[in-house]
């Protein structure tokens, strides 16, 4: 293995593998990969120099690298060898994009290159000149990059492009530096057919073109049962610690949450408890807003225990591995829960439309948001208020604003108040009777749980979220939240727009921003304001649960398209090879007799039979049927007379008959390959 092709080889690998790193956050990837690469090339010279083949070498490496990734990844995902080896790429593409940098998640990215390096130094450790296995080694990596970021890591083709710039300079270079050498290397039909599909797939499968595959809707996640403990009577307790610190956030001044209730029974509200890895291919079950911005945020535990994770927004990516989240919520659990002290990366999408967006948005209907519009048995009385509340709204946005202000208006905060989040606790806290404990005073709990409750009676789709409302932060640019802090808020969707919190307890923050809502209570005036409390109750009144909405139709498997790659790039190669080998014997037919020589000769060369360069026409000829001699020299007139010589104008006609005569001796099994064989193209005349 010569120096030149060690380097070129692992010139194209680190190359390749950019796009692979890419899939992984930060930049350890990259550098695991490139150390892979030169551990596996540098292996094979190895055990060149002890005087191993390349096929025990081979499978030996590949087996040590197969092993190695199993002892990373086995105190992650457990079980043997073969379970390990066999789940650790369904994980990876259930992992949030782009994935923690975790040895169980790394482990699949450093085998491949590992094996690909392995298999390419082989190829070049030889003394064959058709150098096609870096080439064929950077298209796989370059593919598995591809494939795990579904074609966002290289979006320009940028990368693709310096691959087909270093492989065919690496081809040109070593080619004509080993001839110089006088490295002899004979190059057979397999060698070049392997030439000609490593350039057609440089040239098409690296470029990036059309939508992306997307191989995750190809793996289905799993669903892991977590236990876990609705926090909502906890804002009391939390709220009893005071200056308990909780928590302690870096990042922008967006709400902290920790989960988003969306099933209530009538008597409380249940946290889901089926989660699936954060990168599952799983959208919520209403979709996220056109208009959203990011927010990425550091946290680090304190006294909160549990296992729920606060994030900012729907999370996307985290940097703890073992996160699960419930894809319609955006809840993120910790199965293993949470220590004083984590501290992890959350990367988060928060909807932010703006007040005009909103005054003329719409909602989702009642079979599309049933399960935010879910209120079993309601009680006429909360019904009644309701519809009063809202009486002279005209739109979805009035009517979430009005809420806001009824819930609030009279009403103060109170940790020693009453928990509960059931209809007698809503009733009691709108408009029990005077001197009756916990009236007209709540925790964040009643506050939002009333709110949630009032709007989703006059058909808006509400959920409740428990978190933290942002707070300032210090002189290192921290934000420490305490239990004081912890609260509990409505939001909203709207069609388009996404998730809108609403903030009954103070109304400051509630998404939009307080001159719209200021605009909104001018129209509405008192009416809406103050609604009078009903005279006495009535009997609940029970909605009727709607039916549950048709599964949508499954997407069009893509499982064809790795059969079509297989065939058609084949096929695509031996077009390509066929037309261009037209295109050169019908520039040699339009060259005479000196065309017609060269045409001879390209017939000897895919025949196996290419004569020593420094031989003359006519000595080659001797060796050939005739009328051969007879056309050498008419070719060498052709060539070398001083003035352009007349040639008889069957030239051609004797040429196919030389090279009938070469085939004859030729079985016709071996001779199937020649119409595509490209090693004519690149022959020097």
């Amino acid at each position: 293995m010569t120096l030149g092709r060690t380097l070129w080889a692992l010139a194209l690998l680190l190359l390749a593998a950019v796009p692979l790193a890419s899939g992984w956050a930060g930049s350890t990837a990259w550098a695991l990969f490139a150390g892979a690469a030169v551990v596996g090339l540098g292996a094979v010279l190895g055990a060149r120099r002890v005087g191993m083949g390349g096929e025990p070498a081979v499978a030996l490496l590949v087996l040590i690298g197969l092993f190695g990734g199993y002892l990373a990844a086995r105190g992650a995902i457990g079980g043997g060898p073969i379970e390990v080896l066999r789940d650790s790429v369904p994980r990876l593409l259930t992992a949030a994009r782009p994935a923690p940098p975790t040895a169980d998640l790394l482990m699949p990215g450093v085998v491949v290159v590992f094996c690909v390096a392995v298999v390419v130094a082989v190829s070049i450790s030889g003394a064959g000149r058709v150098l096609v296995g870096p080439p064929i080694g950077a298209v796989v990596l370059y593919a598995a990059g591809a494939l795990l970021t579904a074609g966002a890591a290289d979006p320009h083709g940028l990368v693709a492009v310096g691959v087909v710039v270093v492989a065919v300079v690496g081809w040109v270079l070593l080619d004509r530096w080993e001839h110089e050498s006088g490295v002899k290397s004979p190059v057979g039909p397999p060698a070049a057919a392997l030439s000609g599909v490593a350039a057609v797939a440089l040239v098409v499968g690296l470029l990036p073109s059309g939508e992306a595959f997307e191989p995750r809707e190809l793996v289905r996640p799993p669903v892991i049962d977590v236990a876990v403990a609705n926090p909502l009577p906890r804002l009391a307790a939390w709220a009893a610690q005071g200056d308990t610190e909780l928590l302690r956030v870096w990042g922008p001044q967006f709400p902290v949450r920790m989960v988003a209730l969306a099933d209530f029974t009538g008597a409380t509200w249940r946290a889901s408890s089926l989660y699936s890895p954060i990168g599952a291919v799983a959208p919520p079950d209403l979709p996220a807003g056109k208009r959203t911005v990011t927010a990425e945020a550091r946290v680090t535990i304190g006294a909160l225990a549990g296992t729920w994770l606060p994030t900012m927004g729907r999370p996307t990516a985290t940097s703890l591995g073992d996160a699960v989240i419930d894809p319609d919520s955006g809840s993120l659990v910790l199965p293993r829960g949470t220590t004083p002290g984590l501290t992890y990366e959350a990367v988060g999408e928060v909807d932010r439309p703006d007040d005009q967006e909103l005054t003329t948005a719409v909602v989702p209907d009642s079979t599309t948001a049933a399960r935010y519009l879910a209120l079993p048995n309601l009680p006429l009385t909360l019904a009644q208020y309701a519809r009063d509340a809202v009486k002279n709204t005209t739109s979805p946005y009035e009517r979430a604003v009005a809420l806001e202000q009824v819930v609030r208006l009279n009403r103060v905060p109170d940790a020693e108040a009453p928990v509960g989040s059931s209809y007698a606790r809503v009733e009691q806290f709108l408009y029990g009777p005077d001197g009756e404990t916990g009236v007209n005073k709540g925790t964040a709990e009643q506050f939002a749980t009333a709110y949630a409750v009032l709007a989703r009676a006059v058909g808006l789709p509400t959920r409740v979220v428990v978190g933290f409302q942002p707070v300032a932060e210090d002189a290192d640019g921290v934000r420490v939240l305490r239990g004081v802090d912890a609260t509990a808020w409505p939001e909203v969707y709207f069609t388009d727009w996404g998730w809108v919190p609403f903030d009954p307890v103070s109304g400051n923050d509630s998404g939009p921003s307080a001159a719209a809502k200021r605009e909104v209570l001018n129209r509405l005036a008192s009416t809406t304001i103050t609604p009078p409390p009903p005279p006495a109750p009535g009997p609940p009144i029970v909605l009727p649960t709607p039916a549950p909405e048709a599964a949508p139709a499954p997407e069009a498997n893509r499982l064809w398209l790795v059969p079509a790659l297989v065939i058609g790039i084949p096929v695509l190669v031996l077009l390509v090879l066929a037309a261009a080998r037209a295109a050169r014997r019908s520039r040699l037919r339009r060259a005479g007799a000196a065309g017609a020589w060269a045409h001879v000769l390209d017939h000897l060369h895919v025949a196996g039979r290419t004569p020593p360069r420094h031989l003359t026409a006519p000595t080659i000829a001797e060796t050939l049927p005739a009328p051969a001699t007879a056309l050498a020299v008419l070719a060498d007139r052709a060539t070398f007379a001083p003035a352009p010589v007349r040639t008889a104008d069957d030239t051609w006609a004797m040429a196919r008959q030389v090279r009938s005569g070469v085939s004859r001796a030729v079985p016709p099994h071996k001779r199937l390959w020649w119409p595509f064989d490209p090693r004519p193209l690149w022959r020097k005349r």
